[in-house]
């Protein structure tokens, strides 16, 4: 596996990746209604565009497919993290997220923090998070739990 910074041209499959990842991955967390609202299909691929453009982003690679994703912005959130379905527990997130680590310890960041989805909340745990709240959060109207959290990074 190799990690690389995103190239433009990765948007429209990052976009899908992400789509069928929650739409996929997250179904005994969450409602269809849910899982539509917070992963449309098909994806916005101008909102996609503008948000990876304001974020520093890794990708997965396996045999030259993406098979994961992570956004991080320059104050130390963890925006997203998304493995595809297929490669689920092979340690692709944990590959980007010690990229994600790296970067910001480069930075001069001492904090990461995250809202992490219920089904997410066990590998941020795994790497030192700790659950700093439970919140409501909502997309296209429609009303979400998910976890803030938080890790130190210490040099």
């Amino acid at each position: 596996m190799n990690v690389r910074p995103y190239e433009p041209r990765d948007i429209p499959t990052i976009a899908r990746l992400f789509t069928e990842t929650v739409r996929s991955i997250d179904t005994a967390e969450y409602s269809s209604d849910q899982l539509a609202a917070w992963a449309p299909d098909p994806p916005d691929m101008e909102h996609w565009r503008r948000r990876l453009s304001e974020r520093i982003v890794f990708v997965a690679e396996h045999r030259a497919e993406i098979v994961g994703f992570a956004t991080f912005e320059p104050d130390g959130h963890l925006d997203h993290m998304y493995v595809h379905r297929r490669f689920q527990r092979q340690g692709v997130a944990l590959a980007l997220f010690r990229c994600i680590e790296k970067e910001a310890i480069s930075r001069g960041i001492t904090r990461i923090s995250t809202e992490a989805s219920i089904t997410a909340c066990p590998f941020f745990e795994s790497v030192g998070f700790r659950f700093i709240a439970s919140q409501e959060i909502e997309h296209g109207g429609i009303s979400f739990t998910n976890f803030r959290m938080e890790k130190f990074l210490w040099r």
